[in-house]
């Protein structure tokens, strides 16, 4: 269309119009050029009439946005025209009609960009915008209220799972009570508070008694609710001076405050005793006091450990405050451990053997074995301080094997030395007893070094019961068949009744040296025990050995009261090999 034409046509048009081209005639796609430089090509008499003078032909494209409108990009609304081949339309205040104005742009094929111009009712349309806006604050309210709601959800499941979280990490499961990651950080706080106010608190670990019989006596579920049942005690004691947690196992830890004296920590101990007993629970109690015993956690939980053991080794099921002598203790016995430990190994362990003796005859019954330990470093080692460790740490296995085989072959060979016809008494371990192998063992050892098992005695205390007596008992039984001779020792100063003499297939019964250091005084008591304990077993044809004797006074009692042997150091103290050979060899 030419030039002419076009401006007939769009003069004919009532709306108001503007034509621009790219003042560039050279180009021949002027819209490349229209981001910065444009001028007014044409302007229609309905522009005119309305606008007046506000666009002119030949204005530039600086004069028309200083005409129009600052704020609105011109320049690539022109550009975006041509580009993309889309209506442009902007909405504007201008300020030299005073009043609202909106324009269109389409662009030509020609390179023309034909700009349409009308006025607005503002007032409308700010009415309509300000509903749209209404429309989408109101859909944007309620997004936010789902939102907000959602996200409160989201708060609470997540505050419930972190509540959860922490009780499942702060607590033990089977029975709600405090764990000892609760209990380490209630230390350290009540530890800051405390310190800082000058005052004191105390940990008792208590140790339920006799959990292991329960356990294999009516089986763990058992045992379980004996925990339970203790952890619903403890439970009402609970208060903000005193907080209880289960530790581990059938262990637990109550935590007091607020402590004046150890009389009001022991105060609260012997009444939670009462209360577990009169439910027929019994627990072996330690406890140690922050800071007169320490200041670390680890520490005063080993303090009050060390005190609760204390209490087992007296009899359980009571009370023992930490003293600093246990420590002493226990040192020496970390020592002992490690050095039991390489002596296992190294096999520097010694026999010695103490005699026993008729005491209507004087001849020769035969040897106890004991064993001797000395250390290049501390001397020698009491057997009251390394066996309890050894069977402690279970190397009393392997030392027990070592100590039956010896004193096998040392009766072997003093058969074949010496013709001797004697007792060899060797003492078992109830833990070595229970080893699934002992009885296969045994049996080897007999026909490896072929010795009549009647020359063999086994001797044992009243520990084989402890665990499990019908198992303790099926073994004896096993040994007596082998020919093999049984002997209890220590009677009369555990858990022994004369109940046991009917149970066990025994064929001697050593009286313990305790009666026997006592049986001459002028009381008579223990010599009168004895004398019916002897008299008893006697009658039941069972062998009698009196441990202990040291005097001629008690072995004249012990004659008056037939007492079948004795052992002790009037007649011969433990021995190595080599003075038994001699005393054997004097003996013929």
């Amino acid at each position: 269309m030419k030039d002419r034409d076009y401006k007939e046509v769009l003069e004919k048009i009532s709306t108001p119009i503007v034509v621009i081209i790219s003042n560039d005639e050279n180009k021949p796609q002027p819209h490349t050029d229209f981001a910065e430089n444009f001028s007014v090509h044409f302007v229609n008499e309905s522009f005119v009439s309305t606008y007046g003078d506000l666009l002119k032909v030949g204005f530039t494209s600086e004069e028309c946005v200083a005409r129009l409108s600052k704020e609105v990009d011109w320049y690539k609304m022109a550009s975006d025209c041509f580009e993309k081949g889309e209506l442009q339309e902007k909405t504007f205040y201008s300020t030299h009609c005073s009043s609202w104005l909106r324009v269109h742009m389409n662009s030509t094929k020609s390179g023309f960009i034909i700009v349409s111009v009308v006025n607005v009712d503002k007032d409308k349309e700010r009415e309509q915008q300000l509903l749209r806006q209404n429309l989408r604050l109101a859909a944007l309210t309620d997004e936010l209220s789902n939102s907000r709601e959602e996200l409160k959800k989201r708060v609470e499941n997540i505050t419930f799972l972190n509540e959860q979280l922490e009780f499942i990490a702060y607590h033990d499961t089977m029975t709600g009570l405090a764990n000892r990651q609760k209990f380490k950080l209630d230390f350290d706080d009540w530890f800051k508070n405390v310190k800082e106010a000058g005052e004191k608190f105390g940990l008792i670990l208590l140790d339920l008694d006799n959990m292991k019989l329960i356990n294999d006596a009516q089986g763990h579920s058992e045992g379980d609710e004996v925990i339970c049942h203790a952890a619903e005690i403890l439970k009402r004691f609970k208060n903000e001076n005193l907080k209880v947690y289960r530790y581990e196992g059938d262990e637990f830890i109550v935590m007091m405050k607020n402590i004046n004296s150890q009389d009001t920590i022991l105060n609260a101990g012997d009444m939670l005793l009462e209360v577990m007993n009169e439910e027929g629970i019994d627990f072996s109690g330690g406890i140690a006091i922050c800071p007169d015993d320490g200041e670390n956690c680890d520490d005063l939980l080993k303090y009050a450990d060390m005190a609760m053991y204390e209490t087992k080794r007296k009899g359980k099921n009571d009370l023992c405050f930490f003293k600093a002598i246990m420590r002493e203790r226990f040192m020496e016995k970390i020592a002992i451990q490690s050095k039991l430990n390489k002596a296992v190994v190294d096999e520097i362990f010694q026999l010695y053997y103490q005699p026993q003796f008729d005491v209507a005859t004087n001849k020769l019954r035969g040897f106890e074995a004991l064993l001797r330990w000395y250390d290049e470093e501390t001397g020698w080692i009491n057997p009251e301080q390394f066996i309890p460790i050894a069977e402690e740490t279970k190397l009393v296995i392997p030392l027990g094997d070592w100590i039956l085989e010896t004193a096998i072959s040392t009766l072997k060979d003093w058969m074949e030395k010496f013709n001797f016809n004697g007792i060899m008494s060797v003492n078992v371990s109830p833990i070595q007893l229970k080893k699934p192998t002992f009885i296969f063992d045994l049996m080897q050892l007999i026909k490896r070094y072929q010795i009549p098992t009647a020359n063999l005695e086994i001797e044992i205390t009243e520990g084989v019961f402890i665990d499990n007596k019908n198992e303790a008992i099926m073994i004896l039984n096993q040994i007596r068949d082998m020919g093999i001779g049984l002997s209890l020792d220590d009677f009369g100063t555990g858990y022994s009744s004369l109940s046991y003499l009917q149970m066990l297939p025994i064929t001697t019964l050593k009286i313990d040296k305790s009666f026997i250091a006592n049986i001459t005084d002028k009381s008579g008591v223990e010599a009168n025990i004895t004398d019916s304990i002897i008299s008893m077993v006697t009658k039941m044809g069972l062998d009698t050995i009196a441990e202990g004797v040291e005097k001629e006074d008690q072995l004249n009692i012990l004659k008056e009261i037939n007492c079948k042997n004795i052992q002790g150091f009037l007649k011969g103290k433990p021995m190595p090999r080599e003075k038994c050979e001699e005393l054997m060899k004097s003996e013929k």
